[in-house]
């Protein structure tokens, strides 16, 4: 089997060569059924987010094509369950995995519909001025590349999510403070309005993933496409001693040090941290997309509390959203191919992807507007951050091996003193080489 090495998606990283190869035709066809109908199949995960808003868009399409008998098979436990279908050479014909598309097995078997052609000429269902790759934020779509340099497009995005520092607007506002949008100015803020009595920056050191991901990574993936591909999927042990990794995490240190609480934090779970946020103990916290919903759910969000989502102030220039992406795909072996490919065509319809915006409260990988009224007003402004050309946006593809734990043990050490950056950096280097060994 041929190895794959995962390719970082960034804003600059989306034109393909033209010597892709074309993907098969129909694995074989599919025999109709007496009624004159063709079975077409779909495996949906709906653990995230529900099988609501997959119902809405299968009722339209069974609508609009009634040759085709549509099959949907829905569960938590689907991926699993369908596992042998699989391997079997009897795949539905199309699949949403919830994120889970990152086995290599999946693309080293061969078993996965490369869009990259399709995607030149495929227009939105119901809106055939609009092609679907200017619809969907295709910078966020899941690509890979083989070792022959051949490089596909597998996963298409629908939904996304996202770490980011958040903030309280309404403090914010009373307080006349703006929101920092790189190193500078974040160094500024801190010096000026961090009080014994509200810290700076304040996060889970259970979890200090939420610190890499939300501050950290983004300022990584500012220096380069192809950089942050090495730290991420930790292909080179020296690019954690390098100058560029280095720079970031004197910066973080800076950061952390002079945020007067934040070494409080290392005992901290993540709901007693955002407790602490919510009450005002720290003006930012590092967490994800889905903060609002865990605490909405614990009736521990105060009146008038503004929640808001920013990119991280780490950067030197420019601000990145790094995202991990919802995707959907088709089966290389699907017995519909056909349908399914017209299946993904209304996924990207505006009212589709509204409708998955407000029923997962996530926001959409699509260029669409959302309704105000609609959705929340986290979701709603977390969106118009997703779609903010100022920004760099990223894909999230890592596959880190036993580095990720380090990094996470390593921004603890250094918040509580006990690790200069430098052994830090070491002790990453050292762990990368130990994998590609």
């Amino acid at each position: 089997m041929k190895k794959i090495k995962k390719l970082l998606i960034g804003t600059l990283a989306l034109c393909m060569t033209a010597s892709m190869t074309a993907c098969r035709s129909n694995g074989g066809g599919n025999k109709p059924n007496k009624d004159g109908t063709t079975d077409f199949t779909l495996q949906i995960y709906t653990g995230g987010y529900g099988a609501d808003m997959w119902k809405y868009v299968v009722e339209m399409f069974e609508k609009d094509h009634p040759e085709y008998n549509v099959i949907p098979m829905y569960g938590n436990t689907v991926n699993e369950t369908m596992q042998d279908e699989w391997r079997d050479g009897n795949p539905p014909d199309f699949v949403y995995l919830d994120g889970t598309l990152e086995k290599e097995t999946w693309l080293e078997e061969g078993m996965l519909y490369d869009f990259t052609e399709w995607l030149e000429t495929a227009t939105v269902a119901g809106e055939e001025d609009v092609k679907i790759k200017d619809r969907a934020m295709i910078d966020y779509a899941h690509k890979y590349t083989y070792d022959d340099g051949r490089t596909i497009t597998f996963g298409m995005p629908l939904l996304l999510s996202s770490y980011g520092m958040w903030y309280d607007d309404a403090l914010f506002t009373q307080k006349k403070w703006s929101v920092p949008s790189n190193y500078n100015e974040l160094s500024a803020w801190v010096d000026s309005n961090a009080t014994a009595d509200t810290a700076a920056l304040i996060y889970p050191g259970v979890y200090s993933g939420y610190l890499v991901q939300g501050m950290i990574l983004p300022a990584l993936a500012e220096v380069g496409d192809e950089f942050f591909d090495r730290v991420e999927n930790a292909r080179d042990a020296d690019v954690y001693t390098s100058a560029e990794f280095k720079a970031v995490m004197n910066r973080f240190e800076k950061i952390v040090k002079k945020s007067n609480a934040v070494a409080s934090c290392l005992s901290l779970d993540h709901t007693k941290s955002q407790m602490q946020w919510l009450n005002h103990k720290a003006a930012f916290i590092p967490n994800g997309l889905w903060l609002r919903n865990e605490m909405a759910e614990l009736n521990a969000i105060p009146d008038g509390f503004e929640m808001r989502y920013a990119p991280s102030a780490l950067n030197v220039e420019q601000q990145v959203i790094i995202a991990s992406s919802q995707t959907c795909a088709i089966a290389e072996d699907a017995k519909n191919k056909e349908a399914a490919l017209e299946f993904m065509r209304y996924l990207y319809r505006s009212d589709v992807a509204k409708k998955f915006a407000e029923s997962s409260d996530s926001p959409s990988a699509t260029n669409v507007e959302l309704d105000a009224t609609k959705v929340s007003d986290v979701l709603w402004y977390a969106q118009s951050v997703m779609n903010n050309p100022a920004y760099k946006r990223v894909l999230h593809v890592g596959s880190w091996g036993g580095v990720d734990s380090v990094f996470n043990q390593g921004v603890n050490s250094i918040v509580a003193g006990t690790k200069t950056v430098d052994e830090v950096c070491n002790e990453l280097a050292a762990q990368a080489r130990k994998q590609l060994a």
